[in-house]
């Protein structure tokens, strides 16, 4: 197998006089320092982490969590208020997060880098192998016949969380055969479709799922970058833009639009035709002016955001509660590990009642249909103060390294499989303001089921997929 190097991706020079002029301009901001601090986290996260012919999740999974953290300084920013407005430790707790985020991409940099990188030939050789019709067709069973096992049997039953976790098998075939669209240049019209028909079906639900398949496309085409030109840094600026722009009117719609699908019943179900939903999405859009989109910005910012109770969190611990000295963290993992399968009394997990004590914001909890998560950050510090948070950091930063590895060394499995269970099993790694129970749980039970799928079905699904010689 021919290997490649851990070549990092290469920057022109005009992107890098961006970069520098970047940071200079964003002293001159609001909260400039903070600014500058996250931007100087960005470029170390891609610093790190940004490789040639590696899976994208990673370098995705932790820019989306610097977003999370820019998003408060920004949010600041719009407001016109001072970074310490909202609570005394709000700088505080940007320049924490930040420097977390670039201790656990060092981790998790180093706990890889050893690893082979395939060339871009052997990319080439391995897509060759997979039948793209087959492909399709596990893709195309996997999303009707999966995704409905959770209506068959309930989301509270004791199987609710193995079956979700399945259902995501369907991002491992939409990755493959997006894999071998992109690399083979061929079918990619199909590509074009499938996206258009996550993207559409997914509206006509509660929640905001069709993100996941544009997440999942940038998710591929990070795999594939090798330089970037001044060109694709416009083209990548016109995405962000795009991207932001659609998650912006989103914001502004969503909550009408969420009570004309429950039919006003405050419950998460959906009491009108796939049609009228639609019809009311374009009725709600064509009526948003600009007030609009600037109150919808500043709900997004604050909606993305997660420093804010990390801050309010510090202002409290250990001023009024003392730190738990681990216990926050034992009593995830302990949950965590007393499966629902086995155990089908045990209590359902309500993440609002510890962010409440915790923040002392007071929010709705399980009873009002809402869950308000405190953050993975916040459980650290609850737990071991400014400095001992980075301990349990650099834990999940292994053991996020270790899932990692333990795919990418099923070298029976093709190199295009690889990569899409590396991305699919670690797409949960992607928001900072997962609860420590919630990001342990589902990294675990991800890597457990697709781990097992990989050992006992995808070999010989692999074996059906190659082309016939």
């Amino acid at each position: 197998m021919a290997i490649a190097s851990n070549k990092k991706v290469v920057i022109s020079g005009p992107i890098i006089g961006v970069a520098v002029a970047s940071i200079l301009i964003a002293m001159t901001f609001g909260n400039g320092i903070y600014l500058f601090c996250c931007l100087l986290a960005l470029y170390s996260i891609l610093l790190l982490l940004w490789r040639q012919n590696r899976p994208g999740i990673l370098v995705f999974a932790f820019v989306m969590q610097w977003a999370q953290v820019l998003a408060y300084v920004l949010w600041m920013n719009v407001m016109d208020w001072d970074i310490n407005r909202l609570s005394p430790h709000g700088g505080t707790a940007v320049l924490v997060a930040c420097l977390g985020i670039i201790t656990m991409a060092g981790t998790i940099n180093q706990a890889i880098k050893s690893l082979p990188v395939p060339t871009r030939e052997e990319f080439f050789q391995q897509a060759r192998l997979i039948n793209e019709k087959k492909i399709l067709i596990l893709y195309l069973f996997s999303t009707f016949f999966l995704g409905g096992l959770g209506f068959i049997f309930g989301a509270n039953s004791g199987l609710a969380q193995i079956l979700l976790t399945l259902s995501s098998l369907k991002w491992v075939f939409f990755l493959v055969y997006a894999f071998v669209s992109w690399i083979n240049k061929k079918n990619r019209l199909i590509l074009g479709v499938i996206i258009l028909f996550e993207f559409s079906t997914a509206l006509y639900s509660y929640f905001s799922s069709f993100k996941e398949v544009i997440l999942f496309t940038v998710i591929l085409a990070l795999t594939f970058v090798r330089k970037i030109s001044f060109k694709q840094f416009l083209y990548g600026m016109l995405v962000v833009v795009f991207l932001g722009f659609l998650l912006i009117t989103w914001t502004a719609i969503k909550s009408d639009y969420r009570n004309y699908l429950n039919g006003g019943t405050r419950q998460q179900v959906i009491e009108v035709s796939r049609g009228d939903a639609f019809n009311k999405i374009g009725e709600k859009i064509g009526k948003i002016g600009w007030k609009d989109y600037q109150q919808s910005m500043t709900m997004f910012l604050y909606r993305v955001q997660y420093c804010l109770h990390l801050a309010k969190t510090m202002d409290r611990v250990p001023e009024i509660l003392p730190h738990e000295n681990g216990r926050v963290w034992q009593d995830n993992i302990s949950f965590v590990l007393l499966p629902r399968l086995f155990y089908p009394d045990k209590p359902i997990y309500e993440a609002t009642k510890k962010t409440v004590k915790y923040t002392g914001i007071h929010y709705a909890g399980f009873k009002q249909g809402a869950s308000f998560s405190l953050g993975y950050f916040a459980d650290s510090y609850i737990d071991f103060g400014y400095t001992g948070m980075l301990f349990p950091l650099i834990v999940i930063a292994l053991f996020v390294a270790s899932i990692y590895r333990a795919f990418y060394s099923l070298k029976k499995l093709n190199i295009l499989f690889r990569f899409a269970l590396i991305n699919v099993a670690l797409f949960e790694y992607t928001s900072f303001e997962a609860d420590g129970l919630f990001l342990f749980g589902r990294l675990l039970l991800m890597f457990l089921v697709f781990y097992t799928l990989a050992r006992t079905i995808i070999g010989p699904l692999q074996k059906w997929l190659y082309k016939e010689k």
